[in-house]
């Protein structure tokens, strides 16, 4: 993925145009972590409308900041899982496959992350907001499912 189109910065259209694309990246990495950004921002606004009832509630206002800190992680992800693909096709290395792994490990500690402060503030949520937190889990089990089986072809290739 040329460095200059980082996966924040693209118009969602574009974002789906380049996964789409026949380029090597970004890829289902990306899509991954894109999904976990997407869980984040639903987790998100679950909190913000529900801090509307209880806005002094520190377990919501601590989950909030942990969101906003794991969605702009998983954009981070998006471009490193793209750029550590394209050096692992471009090298097939042991050095780029264990980058490779590694950027899949760390991705699977953002969603461990993610899935735990879910947990936390679930039952702390507005029933209003009930759709939205079962947006944020799909996606992060989407994002795992991904994660996993992207990390398990990685270390097949160390």
């Amino acid at each position: 993925m040329d460095p200059k189109n980082s996966v924040s910065t693209l118009q969602v259209k574009t974002l789906l145009d380049s996964i789409g694309s026949n380029a090597i990246s970004p890829g289902a990495g990306a899509a991954g972590a894109i999904a976990l950004g997407l869980a984040a921002a639903c987790a998100s606004k679950a909190v913000r409308i529900s801090l509307r009832h209880s806005p002094e509630n520190p377990e919501l206002k601590s989950a909030l900041e942990t969101f906003q800190r794991i969605a702009g992680s998983a954009l981070t992800e998006a471009d490193l899982d793209s750029r550590a693909f394209e050096a692992f096709v471009h090298d097939r290395d042991s050095s780029s496959a264990e980058r490779l792994v590694c950027e899949g490990e760390e991705f699977g500690r953002l969603i461990v992350a993610f899935k735990a402060a879910i947990e936390e503030i679930e039952s702390r949520i507005h029933p209003n907001m009930a759709g939205d937190v079962t947006a944020a889990k799909a996606l992060a089990a989407a994002a795992k499912r991904i994660q996993r089986r992207n990390e398990s072809q990685a270390l097949e290739a160390r």
